[in-house]
């Protein structure tokens, strides 16, 4: 229905971004937070509970712009879910802590969005996950490598 090649491709990566949106938004709705908030807090929550990064270093990893970023640390700190607090090795720096709280608001979102998750895998076998899995991987390394060709 929608194509084949590079262009059936493209929309067919935007109309599964599509569906992906729309199944983290009906996840997360409920605990107020937007994917943007759950991926700050699962990034912080992956590094462990002692780790604390900087801005420049959650936008990056998350592809925001640092505008966007402060933004989404804002709204979190406002929530109490992180913290700011000055970096040791760089006196104009800040670091983003989880807190105890964003902890368990994170835990509460991760136990949501997989319910969602498995929901949608239920309708694929092992062998069409790892598939799936496989090339997506590789697309992103191309995304990944592109944007540090750009830079």
């Amino acid at each position: 229905m929608w194509g084949a090649g590079p262009m059936g491709l493209f929309t067919h990566l935007t109309r599964s971004a599509l569906f992906l949106d729309a199944l983290q938004e009906e996840c997360l709705a409920p605990l107020a937070i937007t994917f943007a908030d759950y991926s700050v807090l699962r990034v912080l929550e992956y590094e462990g509970p002692k780790a604390a990064l900087t801005p420049t270093r959650l936008a990056d990893i998350l592809v925001r712009t640092t505008g966007g970023m402060t933004k989404t640390i804002d709204r979190l700190e406002r929530r109490g879910v992180v913290s700011r607090g000055p970096d040791p090795t760089d006196r104009r720096g800040v670091l983003v802590r989880l807190t105890p709280r964003g902890r368990r608001l994170c835990q509460r979102a991760s136990d949501a969005y997989a319910v969602g998750r498995q929901r949608i895998l239920a309708g694929l076998d092992d062998d069409e996950i790892e598939r799936i899995d496989t090339a997506l991987r590789h697309l992103v390394a191309v995304f990944e490598q592109d944007r540090r060709d750009r830079t």
